[in-house]
């Protein structure tokens, strides 16, 4: 097992938990005391269920890489960076929603609306490790890998020249 998909994993089953907290604290005699705040439920919803989604299909993924051997590849990478940055920003709606009910209705709601909002705030700071974990990874493959600077380091050093042919 990979060490980066191990790591990875590990934070994305505590998304998933925290993820759970987060429908348990929406109950549903606070959710609809507010007719006002529907679309912000739904919303919370919607991002959770997709955050959801989201890793438990990764962590079989990572599962079924590990038993046929595989570490991460560039695309897995990238990927895990744009899907992780796509959860950042639904999380950080999710914070702001949090912050804004907890401070405009009365204390019992508010009181779970904060704490929503404080484990939105968890959860963006997991993704920002999941996306810098796999970031790093590109980098290190990509751009800073030895391998791949020797391999066009003749053809960059030359450069063009007009009526030379590159055969």
């Amino acid at each position: 097992f990979a060490q980066q998909l191990l790591i990875t994993g590990a934070v994305k089953i505590l998304i998933v938990l925290l993820t759970i907290v987060v429908l348990i604290l929406l109950d549903p005699t606070y959710v609809t005391a507010y007719i006002s705040i529907n679309y912000e439920i739904v919303i919370i919803y919607i991002f959770s269920a997709l955050t959801l989604l989201y890793c438990i299909v990764s962590i079989v993924m990572y599962f079924i890489m590990s038993r046929k051997g595989e570490g991460p590849s560039t695309n897995l990478s990238i990927t895990e960076v744009i899907f992780a940055t796509a959860g950042i920003m639904g999380w950080l709606i999710i914070l702001g929603i949090g912050g804004t009910i907890s401070q405009r209705t009365i204390l019992e709601t508010g009181e779970f609306f904060g704490w929503i909002g404080a484990l939105a705030g968890i959860i963006v700071g997991c993704f920002l490790c999941i996306a810098g974990l796999f970031a790093l990874n590109v980098i290190n493959d990509k751009i800073l890998s030895k391998d791949r600077q020797m391999k066009y380091s003749g053809s960059s050093r030359d450069g063009y020249a007009p009526g030379r042919s590159s055969y």
